[in-house]
């Protein structure tokens, strides 16, 4: 157990003891704040990385402007947001057991550049979408054994990668039934997989006052690769697009579903 974990859980823990007051709140953004401020002038290698890959960002988006302004600011808007929050948990550039990475990392800088297409996916056309989805897909396949390879695993990476896979089908999701391609209902069955994630996430967080545990999570990768073909199949207007963006939903929901029970025999066995 990382020195930023123990830290995280001790404020979580005074936070659920003041009942989640409006002062409590004012209390734990103020000290996660002060961290990440600390944290940034510790490592400031890590954070002009962070400010370089925004910058780079931003310019892609410029770009697009003179084509596309609306999709250019919210695209621009998006990004920073993305910016922001990394090099809020620059403290994450770890592994489990506390052992730094002292750069942002190749890997990382993928899941990023992944998570920048979210807008896009949104308002692009079928062509478009078909030809973001193929980089996007490409990106996740490479990350985690990109990773591995160059020793940067971190706790970093491994919740950007997993919110940024949840960003990404979401947002295609939604592109593609803007479009007819798939149903409505086929849509928010992806959503509805992604945003229980991340409710879980939160009520783990935030009630019971402990970060979620990755060893306890019911693996959904396969339901991931069939959602993705789905959506991919979507965008290229080819047959049985939406029973497997269905079918990969259903089955990420019943890996979640699995994972939270799992999660609850444990604190019982505890």
């Amino acid at each position: 157990m990382s020195a930023g974990t123990d830290w995280t859980r001790e404020l979580l823990r005074e936070l659920r003891a003041q009942r989640y007051r409006p002062a409590a709140w004012a209390r734990f953004l103020a000290r996660s704040f002060a961290r990440a401020s600390a944290t940034r002038r510790e490592r400031r290698r890590e954070h002009r990385q962070t400010l370089r890959a925004g910058a780079a960002g931003l310019a892609a988006w410029s770009a697009v402007a003179p084509f596309r302004p609306w999709l250019a600011i919210a695209g621009a808007l998006w990004w920073l947001l993305a910016v922001a929050m990394v090099d809020w948990h620059l403290g994450m550039l770890e592994d489990d057991c506390g052992r730094p990475l002292h750069r942002l990392g190749l890997a990382n800088l993928l899941t990023l550049a992944r998570v920048a297409l979210v807008p896009a996916l949104v308002a692009a056309s079928p062509a478009l979408l078909a030809a973001l989805l193929a980089p996007a897909g490409a990106s996740d396949v490479v990350d985690g054994p990109l990773a591995r390879r160059r020793d940067e695993q971190t706790r970093l990476g491994a919740w950007l990668d997993g919110g940024g896979d949840g960003l990404v089908l979401s947002a295609a999701a939604v592109g593609a039934a803007r479009h007819g391609l798939v149903p409505w209902w086929a849509a928010a069955l992806v959503l509805a997989r992604h945003g229980l994630q991340w409710l879980a996430v939160a009520l783990a967080y935030f009630l019971r006052a402990e970060p979620p545990a990755r060893d306890g999570v019911v693996a959904a990768r396969t339901p991931g690769v069939v959602l993705f073909l789905g959506l991919a199949l979507a965008a290229l207007r080819l047959p049985l697009a939406a029973p497997l963006v269905a079918v990969g939903a259903l089955a990420a929901l019943g890996a979640l579903a699995r994972t939270v029970v799992r999660a609850r025999r444990f604190e019982a066995v505890a």
